[in-house]
């Protein structure tokens, strides 16, 4: 009976999303609700202790609910509200060093390279969002601003999620001691540039961090444009295994020096099935 009320409300959703139609959080939150009660009713033991087990499966199940409800919300407020070529021209400087840093960035060969190249599209990820979403995350609202991420990391991401290429500009605000950019964004910003690059090898264009191996090669240096790396390796049905490193922008007739190197496991949930898509 589970089952059977679980596959009807799945097939609806899907017919709405291929009539081009957002399904509800309602029809969200009924649908995952049914699959929760059913898989933890399956599981549950008989008896007190049964009980007792079974009233934990209901806990967890829920929590998974809220997690789903969570972010098909964030959706709806906006956390794709413009499309990769929307984002890359939304960035305006506001002034004379970041028209500086901007210019850069944009009259680098790196950057004029792979705008060349068919295969990549070019985005500025964190203005993808809405303002009222962004102001809620690390990276794209606490973390940036003066001194600090001073412009939105222009990426490039290779069709089928096979690699991503991005710059940034990093200023004297982050540091874990004085001119010294802190390990911890610079983990940060590799969890996120290799998630994000393996994105479309993935079946929901979701991931969540399972695994993240990091490896610090050299310090690296305040107010200076470094540059991430990521390469999917390896993909496995919801799994992905990305490498990647961040490098120093180099300048004329100089070689890039690897700064951090890293790889991750990144598995797209579940229950991101049931949500909208969020190219």
């Amino acid at each position: 009976m589970f089952s059977q009320q679980i596959a009807r409300g799945g097939r609806r959703i899907s017919q709405m999303a291929r009539g081009g139609q957002q399904p509800s959080l309602a029809a969200l939150r009924g649908v995952a609700q049914r699959r929760c009660y059913a898989e933890a009713a399956q599981a549950a033991p008989k008896g007190r202790v049964g009980r007792s087990l079974g009233l934990l499966l209901y806990g967890v199940a829920f929590s998974g609910l809220g997690a789903a409800a969570t972010f098909y919300s964030m959706v709806q407020k906006g956390f794709a509200s413009f499309t990769d070529a929307e984002s890359a021209k939304l960035f305006v400087p506001d002034s004379d060093e970041l028209q500086q840093i901007e210019e850069t960035i944009n009259n680098h060969p790196l950057v004029q390279e792979l705008r060349s190249r068919p295969e990549f599209k070019e985005s500025r990820p964190h203005l993808k969002m809405s303002a009222e979403v962004r102001s809620r995350t690390l990276t794209g609202g606490a973390l940036q601003g003066d001194g600090m991420i001073m412009v939105p990391p222009v990426a490039f991401i290779e069709d089928g999620g096979k690699s991503i290429v991005s710059v940034t500009y990093i200023g004297d605000k982050l540091c874990g001691h004085p001119g010294l950019v802190h390990g911890g964004l610079l983990a940060t910003m590799l969890d996120e540039g290799l998630a994000r690059g393996c994105f479309d090898a993935l079946p929901h264009k979701i991931a969540v961090t399972a695994n993240l191996e990091i490896n610090y090669r050299k310090p690296t240096q305040a107010n200076s444009f470094l540059v991430l790396r990521g390469k999917t390796v390896k993909v496995e049905g919801r799994k992905a295994w990305a490498e990647g490193c961040i490098e120093t922008l180099p300048g004329p007739g100089e070689k890039p020096v690897v700064l951090v190197e890293a790889k991750g496991l990144f598995i797209s949930p579940k229950y991101a099935a049931l949500m909208p898509r969020i190219n």
